[in-house]
């Protein structure tokens, strides 16, 4: 435990260290920073960043007993924080203290709270005043001809609607715009359209099989190959067709395939000319696991130096650009991969028009959450930028038992650097499918309240789902914002009632 004095000289000491080299790291930024207001975001991005590669447990364990800010909640006001807590410490103890700090500000306190939140409105619209996040669900097929679904979603709390270009085609997104245009003229209710660019997701093309329905069971083995036509290789009872062919070059025995999100887990057993034998060592549901065509394939051991644009993204990229509020952008690896979808929009839009699109970095990847940072400050420099947390491929690629370790991180330094954050994957999906939710499934929900936009999948009973996520945030609002515990009355006193 620090003495009073060395603990106030350990805290100067630390803001000097940070400041200094929070300062060098934004004037390597600033050089690239086209936006003019997105500058003060990308400096206390810089110097959050300078502190956390720091260990700080120890100061902030000195600090509590003193009632003051143990440094746990500065992403959003680094350097500010630092000061006020200085500033008291100096005057608790009767020391001086550094000259730029006596003049703090207490005024601009929450300015990084404030650029946030117009960051989150000009994205994602308008919301409710009684609850912090917005609610994005991605629209199923049906919303293209189901006009009244449209409706009925906008009307119980969805803000965002988004189209994954994954699935259906420029017929039916058109008439999915058409719906929710209608529906917001209707209800009055602003509604904001994101259209997610499919990306280098390698899926299952198509099966051929033996069986009535293609399931497999732990230990048995099927064939993955990237031939057009498919037949019966060696004999396997399940072939399946591999939509990025160039993967299967890359891949070696004992490499981990997961197939559905992580739902069938298999390694590679031995490579052949034509494809790979796949062996299925685990199932994540009952003794059998189901094989469709369209279901993602993962490989989370195999470098995967695919583009970030393939050529139906190509095709697609003039509807999207011309008809989304927000661009998803899927797999998002480097900042390398924002610069060629940029020169894309450049191409197709001109460099204007381009630069007042918001791009959606989808962070799927290990690669994706280790250059975050690097992510953010070239996307954000040029564009409104936002981050998705796309939660089952990144379960998928890092493993189950680190998502909430770097879901946390995202979510921290996405506030350092004023950049709101969607939590999507899995939200409230057993409600959303069977109309009744997981106890597991509403605390997620209630968790995720931290974050600026939460997203819902598709299920027959969405409607009632995104009303459920409404009730949930609206509640969550009065205890809790980001990392701040709100420290309303407890509710104990209502449920006895």
């Amino acid at each position: 435990m620090y003495r009073n004095y060395q603990l106030l000289e350990k805290l100067i000491r630390l803001r000097e260290e940070v400041y200094q080299e929070g300062l060098e790291t934004y004037k390597e930024w600033e050089k690239e920073i086209e936006r003019e207001d997105y500058k003060e975001s990308a400096l206390n991005f810089a110097y959050y960043l300078a502190l956390r590669r720091r260990d700080i447990r120890s100061l902030q364990e000195a600090l509590v007993p003193y009632g003051l800010s143990s440094l746990g909640r500065l992403e959003s006001r680094t350097i500010y924080n630092i000061d006020a807590v200085i500033k008291t410490l100096a005057i608790l103890l009767n020391k001086d203290y550094p000259e730029e700090i006596k003049n703090l500000n207490t005024d601009s306190y929450l300015d990084g709270d404030i650029l946030l939140q117009e960051k989150n409105i000009k994205i994602f619209g308008s919301k409710p005043s009684n609850r912090y996040s917005s609610i994005m669900v991605t629209l199923p097929t049906e919303a293209a001809e189901k006009y009244s679904l449209v409706r009925d979603l906008i009307a119980a709390g969805m803000n965002t609607a988004r189209i994954n270009c994954s699935h259906d085609n420029q017929k039916f997104w058109s008439k999915m715009i058409k719906n929710i245009r209608k529906a917001e003229k209707e209800l009055g209710k602003e509604c904001k359209i994101s259209m997610d660019i499919a990306g280098p997701k390698t899926r299952i093309d198509a099966i051929y099989t033996t069986k009535m329905k293609p399931s497999v069971q732990v230990g048995e083995k099927l064939f993955l190959t990237g031939k057009k036509e498919l037949k019966s290789y060696y004999d396997y009872d399940i072939v399946l067709r591999c939509g990025t062919v160039e993967i299967l070059d890359l891949l070696k025995t004992e490499d981990p395939v997961l197939i559905d999100d992580g739902m069938i887990e298999t390694k590679v057993a031995e490579v052949k000319e034509e494809g790979v034998v796949l062996e299925v060592v685990k199932l994540m549901s009952g003794k059998k696991g189901k094989i469709r065509a369209e279901k993602g394939l993962n490989f989370p051991k195999t470098n995967q130096s695919l583009p970030i644009l393939t050529e139906k993204d190509l095709e697609d990229l003039e509807f999207v650009l011309k008809n989304a509020d927000i661009i998803g952008l899927s797999f998002v690896r480097t900042p390398e991969d924002i610069d060629v979808f940029h020169k894309e929009m450049v191409r197709v839009l001109g460099e204007e028009e381009a630069r007042g699109k918001v791009i959606m970095a989808k962070i799927e990847t290990v690669d994706g959450v280790n250059n975050l940072p690097e992510i953010i400050v070239k996307g954000a420099s040029r564009n409104l930028f936002c981050v998705m947390i796309a939660r089952g491929d990144l379960a998928v690629e890092a493993g189950y038992l680190r998502l909430s370790e770097l879901q946390e991180e995202i979510l921290w330094i996405c506030e350092a650097a004023h950049i709101p954050v969607v939590w999507a994957t899995e939200i409230l999906r057993n409600m959303a499918k069977t109309g009744i939710p997981t106890r597991a499934e509403i605390t997620d929900a209630a968790m995720g309240g931290r974050a600026d936009c939460m997203m819902l999948n598709k299920g027959e009973y969405i409607v009632d789902t995104v009303k459920a996520l409404d009730d949930i945030l609206v509640r969550m609002k009065s205890h809790q914002y980001k990392k701040t515990h709100q420290l309303r009355a407890l509710s104990i006193a209502e449920l006895e009632e």
